[in-house]
């Protein structure tokens, strides 16, 4: 179990509520293909800078992005990597249609199957050698499961990057989405829910007293941040998934995404924990929420800190850091 859900299966773990879930998900991607970023790629590298030096001796390499939608990934990995056999899964057929277009754009040929990775997986050739989940477990009906599935499609001495919803980098978001649940039930009313939306904004930006009393000195050099790397990234014609903090003039996919998802958890450290070593992985790299802070870390509490476990210190930094973010982790078989 997460911080947050409404997954039906989690509210009720039988076979109608698990289906129902994944026919949600299914149904509102077919409407909406997500990410649905244009023709630019995503680049995964710098992520895989942490692992370059360990990846499994194999030629070709094969590499898997599970819950792939329009193919920003898995296509940009095919591109930057043409000698990694690229693979792609999703539930949404809609969405695939958009990632083979950019494959045959870019010249990159990928493998695309349409189905949940929940069940075996239809392609052959043996295990996967990298597979990334990258906000796509959490919007599973069975996270656990969906866990396990891939650890068995997994090389043993492989890499799997999982990525997952933080629950503090996102209360803010669950507080909008529940407040527009009270006004507009359907998740799938989109239209209907992003008038409601776009209201609130309105109202809320309209309150300029209230904004500059609520907007602190991190704010500032977050967004600052935030905007140079954006900046960087279409100098390099690098795509990117906006934010739910993104201001939205229209219901866009990354829009429907955050904010009418039928199927989304959120975790802190401890859920996140029991998700990885409950599925038999171990982490060996922990990139964002969590990551060690030693400044937050008074000289009285040193000695007691450096004889906790790495879990302990994630969850350590996760409580004392102000604000958070998503989790993004490298993970081995254990």
């Amino acid at each position: 179990m997460s911080s947050y859900t409404n997954s039906q299966f989690d509210n009720r773990t039988d076979d109608d509520a698990r289906t129902a879930d994944e026919t949600a998900v299914r149904s509102m991607y077919e409407d909406a293909p997500y990410p649905g970023l244009g023709a630019d790629l995503k680049d995964l590298d710098p992520m895989f800078r942490h692992i370059a030096d360990d990846l499994p001796e194999r030629t070709p390499l094969r590499f898997l992005d599970v819950g792939c939608g329009t193919g920003h990934i898995v296509v940009g990995v095919a591109k930057r990597h043409p000698d990694w056999m690229a693979h792609g899964i999703d539930l949404s057929q809609a969405s695939l249609d958009v990632a083979a277009e950019l494959s045959s754009m870019h010249n990159a040929p990928v493998n695309l199957a349409r189905g949940s990775y929940l069940e075996p997986l239809p392609f052959e050739g043996g295990p996967f050698d990298v597979i990334t989940a990258l906000g796509t477990v959490h919007h599973t009906a069975d996270p656990m499961q969906a866990m396990c599935a891939l650890r068995n499609e997994m090389s043993d001495d492989g890499w799997m990057l999982l990525g997952l919803y933080g629950w503090r980098c996102d209360a803010g978001k669950f507080d909008i989405k529940s407040a527009l649940d009270l006004l507009e039930p359907d998740l799938s009313n989109h239209a209907a829910r992003f008038e409601l939306y776009d209201a609130l904004m309105r109202h809320r930006e309209g309150r300029i007293i209230h904004r500059i009393a609520t907007t602190s000195l991190a704010d500032i050099y977050y967004g600052t941040r935030t905007w140079l790397r954006n900046k960087r990234r279409r100098a390099r014609k690098e795509s990117w998934s906006p934010p739910w903090t993104d201001r939205y003039t229209a219901p866009t996919p990354p829009w429907i995404d955050h904010f009418c998802h039928p199927c989304e958890r959120a975790y802190e450290v401890p859920d996140v924990r029991a998700l990885v070593e409950g599925s038999g992985f171990r982490v060996v790299h922990n990139l964002r929420q969590g990551i060690e802070h030693p400044q937050l870390i008074p000289p009285e509490w040193r000695e007691r800190y450096d004889s906790l476990d790495a879990w302990d210190k994630w969850r350590m930094s996760e409580v004392l850091a102000n604000g958070g973010g998503s989790f993004a982790l490298w993970l081995k078989k254990a």
